[in-house]
Formats: C-alpha cells, structure tokens, sequence
C-alpha cells in the first residue's frame, strides 16, 4: 500500500519563503511611507503657519503704517496689545525706521534672550518693513509660538496618522485571513476531486 503523504518539493518551499520576503518588505514599505507622511505633513503644517502669520503680519504693518504717518501713538499702542492677545504670540514689537522701539508688549526681551538655547519656549521671529509709498517708517517684528500654533492642527493630524496606522493593520490582517481562507478552500477542493473515482 502506497503512502499519499505530499512531500513538499523545495520549490514549493522556496516560493513561500518568497512570499514571506515579499510580504515583509511590503510591510516595511508600508511603515515607511507612513512615517514619510507623517514628516511631511507636520512640514506643511509649519509652512502653512508661517505663510498665514506673514500675511497676517503685511496687514498688521499697513495699520501701523497708517497709525506712525499720522502720529498716533496711543493708536499703535493699542494696536500692538491687541496683536499680543493672542495665544500664538509671544510678544510684538514696533521700531521706528532707525530701529527705535515705539511700542511693544511686556513679554519684549533682547533677541538673545527671546531666541538663545536658554528660553523654554520654541519662538520664531517674523519681522515686517512697515512702509507708505516706499518710504521705510519703520518695522513690526512678532515671536511666533511655533509650539501652540500648532498644536491643535498637529492634535487631529496625528489622530489621522494613527486611523490610517489602524486601518494598515487591519487591511493586513484582512489580507492574511483572506489568504488563509482561499488557501484552505483551495486544499479541500483538491482533496475532494481526488478522493472521486
């Protein structure tokens, strides 16, 4: 009596552990690519920051400009307060066009102390020419807090890096159960047209 016991050829075994390479180098793939979004994405939440903050800052210095020309201190004062009430700055400063302060808010330090390794928070400096008919009357300079000004938008960034994360996982997992399924089904059929005479 013969023995039906398949003996597995060593193709058979060199096409699996082909697919296995293939299957975690998919993977490997997958998980860089993921990273590499993520990067990029926090890039170009930093980028969009910026580039919003300097319009934001070109319109802030045609009301200075407005408010120097016509010698309204009080006015630029009031302005610069304003402009510091928010969260996302630090401080905001006013210079004449001999780099003279005008106005500025409490949190104002010399650049070496706003900027240097010493200070807790991450600021980014953003300086404005405030200028009527190409006549420079002075400059406007803001300490962006990088961190908060970012910090909601990279908050639901980063919970749609980790869906997309899960729903990798769960496609992967689809996948193999699938494999797995269609791997049995296929066996059986197999056995069930030799077992018919």
């Amino acid at each position: 009596m013969q023995n039906d016991i398949a003996i597995p050829s060593t193709t058979s075994s060199t096409i699996k552990l082909l697919q296995i390479a293939v299957a975690v180098a998919g993977i490997w793939l997958l998980l860089h690519l993921w990273v590499l979004t993520q990067q990029k994405g926090q890039y170009l939440l930093q980028q969009q920051s910026s580039q919003l903050m300097r319009e934001t800052l070109t319109a802030l210095s045609h009301t200075a400009a407005y408010l120097i020309e016509h010698d309204q201190l009080a006015g630029l004062e009031q302005l610069t307060q304003h402009i510091a009430d928010s969260p996302y700055l630090y401080d905001v400063v006013v210079y004449d066009a001999n780099g003279v302060r005008m106005s500025w808010t409490e949190n104002s330090a010399p650049a070496r102390l706003l900027y240097g390794p010493t200070q807790a928070e991450q600021l980014v400096a953003m300086v404005q020419p405030i200028t009527k008919e190409q006549q420079l009357l002075g400059y406007i300079k803001l300490s962006l807090r990088q961190d908060i000004s970012l910090n909601q938008i990279s908050t639901s960034w980063q919970h749609m890096m980790q869906q997309l994360l899960g729903m990798l996982i769960l496609a992967g997992i689809v996948g193999f159960m699938l494999r797995r399924g269609f791997s049995r089904f296929s066996r059986h059929s197999f056995r069930l047209r030799r077992i018919k005479p």
